[in-house]
């Protein structure tokens, strides 16, 4: 680890509270001098960090600054997010991974400020200026059967909602497939794209994006208003590294189940918080609209509804709406 990073990691594990360069150097086993530089390259890269002659330095509790530092410093996985860039300003996280870094190793993650072009299923926009939000994509090369490549969706939407709990101190639900709710407001979008190779059609990539809303959005049109939420109205309001860390490790936690063949278990996490199940919802698909009851999930995690004529459909995309 350089030394910039583990000074980092050293005052985020101590966040608040101040520690000497002469202890820092003796942790970490390295010069005051080297110390001293790794700070000064944190300051530049963005991190309000203080020092007082004697004290020592301080990372300051409510300090909100996005770095790739910053945020692997809280991370504990193995491979997701170990490879990170964070930009300023792009258009969206998921579109700047096509052009850019589809060449990056599995488990890279772009994070950005804000979002100038954010995008949500369906087509829809994804209103996302800074300092509102949280905004991330993970580049995946799966080696999944292609039965469960759409559960890598599913692993989002837990991971997502595990995380929010972590951090800001309530439970959100789901609602089928992806929306994370709490109180029947929106609080996240989440857009899964995968890359096709074109000789053998294997998923030579897959991209998760993930936007979670911190605070209410000025940018938001009235009718998003009216459906959107954002932690801050709910509960404690994270530090962006800190949920963007959080997002990332429960995100493994929930992937590494796809990879070891234990979908069961993903499949009864997402279900314990599935909003839907047992009550009446509407089905909004590409041919028709109706009203059905939510009966559970298949092995796929499509959704199983039953219809007035009693009749069971299998849901395996489309939309749903219900009455909170």
């Amino acid at each position: 680890m350089a030394v910039k990073d583990a000074v980092l990691q050293a005052l985020e594990q101590a966040r608040g509270e101040r520690l000497s360069g002469g202890l820092l150097a003796q942790q970490l086993g390295v010069s005051r001098a080297a110390v001293h530089k790794a700070i000064a390259a944190l300051r530049e890269g963005g991190m309000a960090i203080d020092g007082v002659p004697g004290e020592g330095y301080r990372l300051a509790a409510a300090d909100d600054s996005l770095t790739a530092a910053g945020v692997q410093a809280l991370l504990h996985t193995r491979c997701i997010g170990r490879d990170m860039a964070v930009l300023p300003s792009l258009t969206s996280t998921n579109t700047v991974i096509k052009e850019r870094y589809l060449d990056r190793p599995h488990g890279f993650v772009l994070l950005a400020e804000e979002q100038t072009g954010g995008r949500g299923r369906l087509g829809r926009t994804f209103v996302s200026p800074a300092q509102t939000g949280v905004y991330q994509t993970i580049l995946l090369h799966p080696t999944l059967p292609i039965s469960h490549i759409q559960l890598a969706t599913i692993a989002a939407a837990v991971a997502v909602a595990q995380a929010v709990e972590q951090t800001a101190g309530f439970s959100p639900q789901i609602k089928w497939v992806n929306d994370v709710l709490h109180e029947g407001r929106k609080l996240a979008g989440i857009l899964t794209e995968a890359t096709i190779e074109g000789e053998s059609g294997a998923v030579s990539a897959l991209l998760v994006g993930i936007g979670v809303n911190l605070r209410p959005n000025p940018a938001w049109p009235e009718d998003v208003r009216a459906v959107a939420g954002a932690l801050s109205e709910f509960g404690h309001v994270p530090r962006r590294a800190e949920l963007a860390a959080a997002v990332l490790d429960a995100f493994e936690r929930a992937y590494t189940l796809l990879e070891q063949d234990k979908a069961d278990e993903l499949l009864a996490q997402y279900c314990s918080r599935l909003c839907c199940l047992g009550k009446s919802i509407r089905v909004i698909g590409p041919a028709d609209t109706y009203t059905a009851d939510c009966i559970g999930l298949d092995d796929n995690g499509f959704l199983l509804v039953r219809d007035a004529q009693g009749q069971t459909r299998t849901l395996s995309s489309g939309e749903i709406s219900i009455r909170f």
